[in-house]
């Protein structure tokens, strides 16, 4: 460490040949991290390590670092504190932690379900693998198969059962991506078709996504029977079949806010600033700064902070003065302060806060009086929100969705809220439920704006969102990276289907 900026070079060199690390602390996983959201500085002689993400900020010293093949080792410490953090980055071989047990137990899946799917199908296995492969984004939590049946050859992929939910719905997007691998090698097996392998019992939302997938190909969906390893075939569920009316009710549009002296008092101290928020079916109001929560409204209780640390406020405002002035400082475009978890966090809901300012310039059609922050959308076991639920001029609903950094599942999860969306509008719910009030909803399917700065869709996002279906109108909207200046709209374009009303410009 006696040069620093030879340091600083050789570490960021190692980060430039990866676009996400599996990131272990002192041993224990904390989870994956793209190389956007990893920086080194130089600050009064010291070598400065910064990693944020969503919902945490990170910064330390770099007392050591080790590069290896595919790992990048760092012996930090924070100021004024003596012991020392280790810190591993390697690349992400899997989802969750690549321990010898998932490891093998993979591996011991891809044996097993070769073998059964061979004899169900009476077919030979070409090829079976069960791991990354980064270049063509393809993760190790999937066995892939190609299955050889007399002159037919089949794309088969297939999930084992101790994954999580979230792996196994993320299943369709790695079939589609295998698929069209396998079609790029062998440009004459345009036909192929794709089986999906499925845990028994856990294959809902892939079969609801299924009823608005229209592949070029044959597309089969299987349950797999954990114990005999018996393979089921799913159908994908009608329309009708999708949503539990009770258990799925819409909750209410929020109402309007009673009187609040205190409120008053705190969105005062930065009047410009300060924005209150409420999503539909909840009593709790968040007052949010660029975004970012700084404080929460419970009733007559008032706690304030960023995360979890929020305290109660008190007959002394001094502290929640300071505090708000601070955020205030350092969560602006042009900050001093850009590794600061005040500048970092939440940054989706400040791209949201800015959307929400200007929601015009993503389509100039929208109704900018009314839109609708955080709209619940339950998928099975895991809890879903539409970041923005708007309508246009013409009374076409309009979900729009906001990412800041990649993410492979954007078109499936935007094709997951227009599904639930649309369930509601054609029951007639948002107006019984208090939405749009004296507007008409046309009888229309909602659009899908899926919004995310221009370098940041995921590389499979164009080859996965026109699988989708033409009567879901999926839209791409890439907005200049430096949108916290200012949200620019760079291009406009259907992600799907035919041209529609969209163009570039």
């Amino acid at each position: 460490m006696d040069d620093l900026s030879r340091a600083k070079y050789e570490i960021e060199a190692f980060l430039t040949t990866g676009e996400k690390w599996r990131c272990r602390r002192d041993g224990v996983l904390v989870g994956d991290v793209a190389t956007t959201n990893l920086a080194l500085s130089i600050e009064f002689g010291k070598l400065i390590f910064s990693l944020w993400g969503d919902d945490f900020s990170e910064c330390w010293k770099v007392v050591e670092y080790e590069i290896g093949v595919e790992r990048l080792r760092l012996h930090l410490r924070r100021a004024l504190d003596r012991a020392e953090t280790i810190l591993e980055l390697c690349p992400p071989t899997s989802e969750e932690e690549p321990s010898e047990t998932s490891r093998e137990r993979r591996r011991t899946y891809e044996a097993t379900i070769s073998q059964r799917v061979a004899e169900a199908f009476t077919a030979r296995i070409e090829r079976a693998v069960t791991e990354q492969d980064a270049h063509r984004h393809l993760s190790g939590i999937y066995t892939r198969m190609v299955l050889r049946r007399g002159v037919e050859r089949i794309a088969a992929i297939a999930v084992n059962p101790h994954e999580p939910q979230r792996h196994i719905d993320g299943m369709l997007t790695a079939g589609l991506v295998w698929w069209e691998c396998l079609r790029q090698q062998s440009r004459t097996e345009s036909a192929m078709p794709l089986f999906l392998f499925v845990p028994q019992g856990r294959s809902r939302t892939i079969a609801r996504r299924l009823t608005m997938v229209r592949p070029p190909a044959p597309l089969h969906l299987y349950e797999v029977e954990p114990r005999s390893a018996e393979i089921i075939p799913v159908r994908p569920f009608d329309q009708g079949e999708l949503f539990d009316p009770i258990a799925e009710r819409l909750p209410h549009a929020a109402s309007a806010l009673r009187p609040h002296a205190e409120r008053d008092r705190l969105l005062a101290l930065a009047p410009h600033l300060l924005r209150l928020y409420r999503r539909p079916g909840s009593a709790v109001e968040s007052v949010r700064l660029r975004g970012l929560e700084v404080a929460r409204i419970s009733g007559r209780r008032i706690t304030f902070g960023v995360g979890g640390r929020k305290r109660p406020l008190g007959q002394d405002w001094t502290e929640i003065e300071a505090f708000i002035a601070e955020v205030a400082r350092i969560r602006q475009p042009e900050s001093d302060d850009k590794f600061h978890p005040f500048y970092r966090l939440q940054a989706e809901r400040w791209l949201e806060e800015m959307i929400r300012d200007d929601v015009r310039r993503l389509d100039p059609r929208l109704d900018a009086r009314f839109l609708y922050p955080q709209i619940p959308a339950h998928r099975d076991d895991e809890y879903g929100m539409v970041d923005l639920l708007g309508i246009t001029e013409e009374g076409q609903l309009a979900i729009i969705e906001l990412k800041v950094d990649e993410d492979s599942e954007l078109p499936m999860q935007g094709l997951d809220y227009w599904l639930k969306v649309e369930w509601h509008r054609r029951r007639g719910d948002f107006h019984r439920r208090g939405y749009f009030p004296g507007r008409d909803i046309a009888d229309r399917p909602a659009l899908v704006l899926l919004v995310a700065p221009v370098f940041r869709f995921h590389p499979t996002f164009d080859l996965v969102a026109r699988w989708i279906d033409a009567s879901v109108p999926v839209y791409k909207i890439g907005i200049a990276e430096g949108w916290r200046r200012g949200v620019t709209v760079v291009y406009r374009e259907r992600a799907n289907g035919v041209a529609g009303h969209y163009r570039r410009g």
